[in-house]
């Protein structure tokens, strides 16, 4: 499992460094008053987001609109025209001039209040014609500022994927652990059904045993031998509090007819027994996770 998580997670990382070559390239790219030549018909930025989309829809699906809302977006923005030079220059002389407004309105003989609020406005950024001026005074684009916004929010959900790794393969592990022994079980009981009822308790005694087990390492209980059977998985899991008596006294009557079933060839169990068997097992799935 560790292994498979730092495979991941430099592949991850991989992708996340090849995203921020795009932003970096982004924000010192430009062409005249135009922004840089518009990322999404780049082959470059195509191949990122399409391996990155990928694996967002694996492993957190719930972010794979999102992610592809930023891209459409992009996809829809319009380069900007040209703006002329003297706009340019005005806009930031009455910027300069506006900040210092704010400078002189935040005397005390104004009200605190309205202060506040007329300097909080002047530091947001001015938009007109196309362009954008930044409260620290930088000019770009407003196409070049947005192309720029929807990559870096693609760029924290990638990240976001990365940081929350573990967690996902440990849920995607316990899902299709679940899936199998979903699948292992209605074998059991068609095995069952068709007479051969020592070989469906085998079966489903296989899958207690991992469930077991697979609780025993979830929630950290120590087991004291190297190779547990179900009676020691039994014990250590009574010990660590993971059920009370009546749980354990089941499995413990589970135990004894798997163990009957597999190791004693000379009478068969009771038909009762072997039933209640697959429903003990389908409980302590339901009741021990």
């Amino acid at each position: 499992m560790q292994d498979t998580i730092r495979t991941i997670q430099h592949e991850l990382d991989t992708l996340l460094n090849e995203g921020r070559a795009l932003l970096t390239g982004a924000i010192q790219g430009s062409h005249g008053d135009h922004p840089l030549t518009f990322i999404p018909k780049q082959a470059t930025y195509q191949s990122w987001y399409a391996k990155a989309l990928r694996v967002i829809r694996q492993l957190y699906p719930e972010l794979a609109d999102d992610f592809q809302a930023q891209y459409r977006a992009l996809l829809s923005l319009q380069r900007t025209t040209s703006t002329p030079p003297w706009y340019r220059k005005a806009l930031r002389v009455m910027f300069a001039w506006t900040r210092q407004r704010v400078h002189v309105a935040t005397d005390d003989t104004w009200d605190g209040q309205y202060a506040k609020q007329v300097a909080a406005d002047a530091s947001r950024r001015h938009t007109c014609m196309g362009m954008t001026i930044t409260s620290d005074g930088r000019m770009m684009t407003s196409v070049h500022l947005m192309l720029l916004t929807r990559l870096s929010e693609q760029l924290r959900m990638l990240n976001s994927v990365r940081a929350g790794l573990g967690y996902v393969l440990a849920d995607l592990q316990s899902t299709l652990y679940g899936e199998v022994s979903d699948h292992i079980m209605a074998t059991a009981y068609k095995l069952f059904h068709r007479g051969q009822r020592r070989t469906a308790v085998t079966l489903a005694g296989v899958v207690l045993e991992l469930h077991l087990a697979k609780v025993a390492t979830k929630y950290g209980v120590h087991i004291r031998h190297t190779s547990p059977n179900l009676t020691t998985l039994n014990a250590a899991l009574k010990r660590g509090g993971m059920y009370d008596v009546e749980v354990w006294r089941l499995i413990q009557r589970l135990g004894a007819t798997w163990h009957a079933c597999v190791y004693d060839s000379a009478a068969e169990p009771p038909v009762d027994d072997l039933t209640g068997f697959l429903h003990g097992v389908r409980l302590v799935r339901t009741r021990v996770c």
